[in-house]
């Protein structure tokens, strides 16, 4: 439900009423196909805020290329919305999915859990006044960056910088900006990710121009996260690559040139200033900018830093039964984290949900499918630029061309991102349209996406199994990142070969296996019980095995935590529920003392359990 907001939330835990209010977007999303012919006559540019307002957007248009749903709105700039005058994209769209006259809706639903995950707001560079970013045309956030790089950025993954569109050869990070800083606006926490994205930024610009000089200014590294710190080694390691310890002062834009001065101090030749085309501000993250108002909308508390309080216990957890919180709400946090966290969330929204199962649950209708089996391979094969990952390297135009010089394929194009919505439909579309009973994808790796490819091929009435993908991402442009010319010739070979495999491919039918739904888990400290506690809440039978004589694991040699927690009081009170609740549970255990000491164990947590001994 996009473009929605909540006005207000009753009730408890397994039994809320939500109140929303749908905003106008002025368009019918059910009649709306995503054609962009409105977008293609409106005569009015507003700012684009996903581009960080470095380019321009039209009045109506899709908020971004993989959007879901693919539907396009009108901006509160639109002439006919002030002024009652023009409406070009009524009169264009053959879809009458125009209703300029679209009124909120409000609306209220039924939800047995919440999860709050609001993002973050990126700090506000223009409180470092310091730093020139609003005054000098040439120094950007790290977003604004980010969005530089981006094949569906500005300026479609051409790295150019705001004053005059040309290529910075020589950029610099400056590190912290608005975090560990003690100053009026700024953060005294650390966000966690800006070192690591910076290096990404970096590596990506070495990529976009392999001579590019790109400097570091941090006051240190902090590289959190598994295998972060060899990621920082890497980038330490590139060719052109400085990372130097010190605060730094932006001095002055050089009018003739628009190049931007830094002033910092190091140990071996005092203070130095340094001149660069382009210098970015890698920006902290923020608490979301309603964060208050959401708050006291689900009555939840927040910590004194404005993110969400979450139980000392239970990350995922507020401090209102029912609603759990997961993402940068929590705190600053990247990707990976965002979405264990959102993994934690849904399965302790499942414990609410449990009795609702049943219904939750409906068999998709697909068309159809054709008997191709008789006829001759017939392929169309759809090459993915996939952003900058395949485009920047492999020539995506050249493989299209000689794909179609190969036998049997009757169709061959280029699209910028496949597993996009309308991608997907347009693969559908194709299908009928020309007559395909063969499908290559020339994209990344067909461990996330096959299932989505194989999917659209049964939408159009093709068994799924006609479908063949060649990974010209993982096996072409990311291991030849620096021989564009040969990573060319590879990908035309890959591709080349996967036409032939699905010329040879033949139709499969699936069949339904019954499930155990039984759960095993290892390890028996606070994580492992946590888990099993939270499966078996959901009604499935669980086995709980650790290999010690005591469930608890390291948190039985812990006392407090530096919030002034008792540890052991609520590793006491979570072993008590596992043994109270019905799991199977298997330790390794001390009969061979006494079969009286495991009696009085057992007694002790007040209900008989199964208890298997290993010999």
């Amino acid at each position: 439900m996009t473009y929605t907001e909540i006005d207000g939330v009753e009730g408890e835990a397994g039994d809320f009423t939500v109140s929303l209010n749908k905003k106008p977007r002025y368009v019918i999303e059910d009649n709306c196909t995503g054609c962009a012919v409105c977008v293609e006559y409106c005569p009015v540019k507003v700012p684009d805020p996903y581009n960080q307002d470095l380019s321009a957007n039209k009045a109506v248009h899709i908020y971004f290329s993989q959007a879901v749903p693919l539907v396009t709105y009108i901006h509160e700039d639109c002439l006919y919305l002030k002024e009652k005058k023009c409406a070009i994209c009524e009169g264009v769209c053959k879809n009458d999915a125009i209703d300029l006259h679209q009124e909120p809706e409000k609306m209220k639903i039924n939800v047995g859990a919440i999860v709050l995950s609001p993002g973050y707001e990126a700090f506000d560079a223009r409180k470092r006044g310091d730093y020139g970013y609003d005054t000098m045309e040439n120094v950007v956030t790290s977003l604004d960056f980010e969005r530089l790089l981006c094949a569906t950025g500005p300026h479609e993954g051409e790295v150019l910088r705001p004053s005059d569109k040309k290529h910075p050869h020589k950029i610099a990070w400056i590190q912290c900006v608005g975090s560990r800083q003690v100053i009026p606006g700024g953060n005294t926490y650390c966000s966690s990710v800006c070192c690591t994205y910076t290096q990404k930024q970096v590596i990506l610009t070495k990529d976009h121009d392999p001579e590019a000089e790109c400097t570091i200014f941090h006051n240190d590294i902090r590289s959190y996260g598994k295998d972060f710190e060899p990621f920082f080694q890497r980038t330490e390691q590139l060719d052109g690559v400085r990372v130097i310890r010190s605060y730094v002062t932006v001095g002055k834009e050089i009018p003739e040139s628009k190049n931007v001065t830094i002033k910092y101090a190091t140990a071996d030749d005092g203070v130095k200033e340094e001149e660069f085309d382009m210098v970015v501000l890698s920006v902290g993250l923020n608490p979301p900018a309603d964060a208050k108002n959401l708050a006291d909308q689900f009555d939840i508390e927040l910590e004194p830093h404005g993110f969400c309080k979450a139980k000392p216990t239970n990350p995922m957890a507020t401090t209102r039964p029912g609603i759990f919180v997961s993402g940068a709400f929590q705190g600053p946090m990247d990707i990976p984290e965002s979405v264990f966290s959102a993994s934690g969330a849904g399965s302790q929204c499942g414990e609410y949900l449990n009795f609702r199962r049943g219904k939750l649950s409906e068999e998709r209708i697909y068309p159809q499918e054709k008997d191709v089996s008789e006829e001759a391979p017939k392929v169309g094969v759809f090459v993915c630029h996939c952003g900058a990952n395949i485009g920047r390297v492999v020539d995506v135009p050249a493989v299209v061309e000689y794909a179609k010089t190969l036998d049997n394929v009757v169709y061959a194009t280029e699209q910028l991102f496949s597993c996009a919505t309308d991608s997907a439909e347009s693969i559908t579309e194709t299908v009928e349209e020309k007559g395909l009973n063969r499908v290559v994808v020339a994209a990344c790796s067909p461990r996330t996406l096959e299932p989505l490819f194989r999917d659209t091929l049964r939408e159009a009435g093709i068994n799924q199994y006609y479908f063949e993908m060649a990974n010209i991402r993982e096996h072409c442009s990311w291991v030849h990142a620096k021989e564009q010319e040969d990573a060319t010739q590879k990908a035309k070979d890959i591709t080349r070969m996967s036409i032939a495999r699905a010329c040879r491919l033949q139709p499969l039918q699936e069949i339904d296996l019954p499930v155990n739904r039984t759960a095993l888990v290892v390890g028996g400290g606070i994580a492992g019980m946590t888990c099993a506690l939270s499966i078996a809440k959901q009604g499935h039978e669980v086995y709980l095995l650790e290999k010690d004589t005591e469930l608890g694991g390291t948190a039985r040699r812990i006392h407090y935590t530096l919030d002034g927690m008792d540890v052991q009081a609520y590793l006491e009170d979570l072993v008590r529920q596992v043994y109270q609740h019905p799991l199977n549970i298997y330790v390794s255990h001390l009969l061979a003392s006494s079969p009286y000491c495991l009696r009085a164990y057992l007694l002790k947590w007040g209900k008989p359990v199964l208890l298997a001994i290993p010999t």
